[in-house]
This record gives C-alpha cells, sequence and structure tokens, in this order.
C-alpha cells in the first residue's frame, strides 16, 4: 500500500457504512487521517517487510478494499493482526474471506509465523463470520482503542488443520 492509493483508501474511509465497522468512534476519517494511515502503511512496509495489500476485482478491475496482516498491539502486546476492509459496494461477496485467506497463506506458509490475532467490534457480524470460517477461534472480549471488541486467534498447527479441510 502506498501513497498512489489515496484516492481508494480516501473513498472507503469516506463510506460510513465502512467506517462504522473500522473507525474508534464510527465516523468517518477526514482527509488528514487517511493520509496518516497510509503514512503508518507504508512505513510498515518498509519496517517489516509485509504489512496491508490493496485488492481489486479481477473481473472489474475496480477497487475492492485492502487487507493483509501487520503488527498491533493488543493489551500491550505486539502481535500480527489480519486486517481487512472492503468497500460496501462490495460487501456479502466473500472478497473479506479471499483477502483474509491470502494474508494467512502468506503470514504461515511464507513468513511462518506461529500466530495471527484478529478482532472486530462485537456487533460486526460479517466480521466475525470471515474470521471463524477462516479458522479462527473467539478467545476472549478485550478493549481496543477504547471500544469494547471480540479477539480471535489462529495458531500455525490449527491453520495447517484448517488449511487441508
Amino acid at each position: 500500500m502506498e501513497s498512489r492509493h489515496f484516492v481508494e483508501i480516501r473513498a472507503l474511509h469516506a463510506d460510513p457504512r465502512v467506517m462504522a465497522t473500522l473507525s474508534a468512534d464510527g465516523n468517518i476519517f477526514g482527509e488528514d487521517q487517511t493520509r496518516a494511515f497510509l503514512q503508518r502503511a507504508t512505513e510498515h512496509w518498509s519496517v517489516h517487510n509485509f504489512g496491508l495489500w490493496i485488492f481489486y476485482s479481477s473481473s472489474s478491475r475496480g477497487f475492492v478494499g485492502y487487507g493483509g496482516i501487520k503488527h498491533a498491539v493488543v493489551d500491550d502486546k505486539d502481535e500480527i493482526e489480519l486486517a481487512y476492509a472492503v468497500s460496501s459496494s462490495h460487501w456479502n461477496r466473500g472478497f473479506a474471506t479471499e483477502m483474509s485467506e491470502t494474508a494467512l497463506k502468506v503470514g504461515f506458509e511464507e513468513l511462518h509465523l506461529e500466530r495471527i490475532v484478529a478482532f472486530t467490534l462485537p456487533h460486526n457480524k460479517g466480521s466475525r463470520s470471515v474470521m471463524e470460517h477462516c479458522g479462527f477461534a473467539y478467545h476472549r472480549d478485550i478493549v481496543h482503542a477504547g471500544l469494547p471488541h471480540v479477539l480471535y486467534h489462529l495458531d500455525s498447527s490449527d491453520y495447517a488443520a484448517h488449511s487441508k479441510i
């Protein structure tokens, strides 16, 4: 993800339906927040050599969203987080699952990570469904960005067993 993706990410961050599931206060991001998000994503790639990718539809070539794995602090501990965001016009078409499966494959099969976490707001049933479909198991309730979230874990051994199904 790079600064040249600003227009696409800006449109995603300006979508109230998407941001109701992503932002701490449920509000859309301003341009400065989107620029800061892109800056953090670019720096993450520079430091860790992995991060978030931009996804496009193979049929329409249109922007779908972003997803990948990245470092995140959960309860004062550094974790590797599965993250994804899909434009609301592409919801319920399997894109979040496809993006997640791609990211997990890289994380476990190429980077040989031991565990990846994912978290969302408790009421975000769509995101929870994606996590569970990908093999994540509910771990516990947490507070993230000042809001209640549900934390899911996926260990490498569970990923290996799940990916053979």
